[in-house]
């Protein structure tokens, strides 16, 4: 699947929302590469065993195992995640197409969780709200499924002069 992305974050306590935008790639099982364009260059790959998280401007890069507990974002647009074992699932009143996903686990690392679907089935938007209070919105757009996706895109390779950090 290829789709473009809108993301929106809200900081509970900086009181401001950061919007940044791009494009989302996917593969089963677990592979993803979020290309991020706008307000700056990022780029997130995982090729379902690893994972990478790039930042240009930063000269850095930080590796990390993606086959662990990576975010309930992750986990749900991978299709890790078994909604029913994990969350008690609640339909949104007056909404039809949107779930509402609260954490059985009390150690959770978020408070709930909405997906809106379209009737396929297919995410359009995913909204997570964090123990602090922070809000993250994805909104996908222009999805295209069964594309055909090469395996490379979901690779990385480190640049030249990129410092890399074990996340």
């Amino acid at each position: 699947m290829k789709a473009r992305f809108v993301q929106t974050y809200a900081s509970s306590m900086l009181g401001r929302e950061v919007v940044e935008r791009g494009t989302l790639a996917l593969k089963p099982p677990g592979r993803m590469r979020w290309e991020y364009e706008q307000p700056e260059k990022k780029l997130f790959v995982s090729n379902g065993k690893s994972a990478y998280f790039y930042v240009p401007e930063d000269k850095q890069v930080i590796t990390f195992d993606a086959t662990g507990d990576r975010g309930v974002a992750v986990q749900l647009l991978s299709g890790r995640s078994d909604l029913l074992t994990e969350f008690q699932v609640f339909a949104v009143p007056g909404l039809p197409n949107q779930l509402r996903l609260v954490p059985k686990d009390k150690e959770a690392e978020i408070r709930e969780a909405v997906i809106e679907a379209e009737a396929s089935g297919r995410i359009r938007r995913l909204e997570i709200l964090d123990l602090q209070g922070n809000r993250s919105e994805y909104r996908f757009e222009n999805v295209q499924e069964n594309v055909g996706l090469s395996d490379s895109l979901f690779e990385f390779k480190v640049p030249k002069g990129v410092e890399v950090v074990a996340g």
